[in-house]
């Protein structure tokens, strides 16, 4: 249970920092948007453990070949624009709630490749199940208090804090990638 636990905490530090630069974007502390985007990180993060669980053996080749691959991709276009974003320090152009919506599911998509390759790792260990809701869980409060915490670096750090989020994602994206890719291989 321990183990879980702290497995629990790792995968959600990735979900964490995504929700910490998407907060940024944000004007002001909103507890429902905030929620909110804890919930996709978090119901995106266990679905993923789960579908990994449920794939098992049997799916775990295809997965490990191309995992890092959707990470890197999807969170090096949604660094980037914000990087993109923080460069033009065009304050009015605020995105609208769907773009919020894609945007937010995206990066959580992104974030939580790792769990499905985890899931797969739990069904081989024979875990229960069980554990995805607890992996979810950890990554919907490290999320919503991510994003919590980003408006107020937003407003402390302005366009710069935006710039550092979107490399922030790159970075995790790039790190998935070289972990898997480089260290996988090895």
């Amino acid at each position: 249970m321990i183990a879980l636990f702290l497995l629990s905490l790792a995968l959600s530090t990735d979900a964490f920092a995504a929700s910490l630069a998407r907060g940024v974007r944000a004007r002001e502390r909103h507890l429902p948007t905030a929620l909110g985007s804890g919930l996709i990180f978090g119901t995106t993060e266990g679905v993923m453990c789960l579908l990994g669980w449920v794939g098992g053996s049997v799916f775990a080749g295809s997965i490990a070949r191309f995992d890092h691959w959707i990470a890197l991709v999807l969170l090096g276009i949604i660094g980037a624009r914000m990087i993109r974003e923080g460069l033009q320090h065009d304050t009015d152009d605020a995105p609208t709630a769907r773009m919020t919506l894609i945007g937010t599911l995206v990066t959580a998509i992104g974030t939580s490749v790792d769990s499905a390759t985890v899931g797969v790792a739990l069904a081989l260990a024979g875990t229960s199940a069980y554990a995805a809701i607890l992996i979810g869980g950890a990554s919907f409060l490290a999320s919503t208090v991510g994003f919590m915490i980003g408006p107020m670096l937003g407003a402390r750090f302005g366009h710069r804090a935006e710039i550092a989020g979107g490399t922030v994602l790159i970075l995790i994206g790039a790190f998935i990638f070289y972990e898997h890719a480089v260290l996988g291989a090895a």
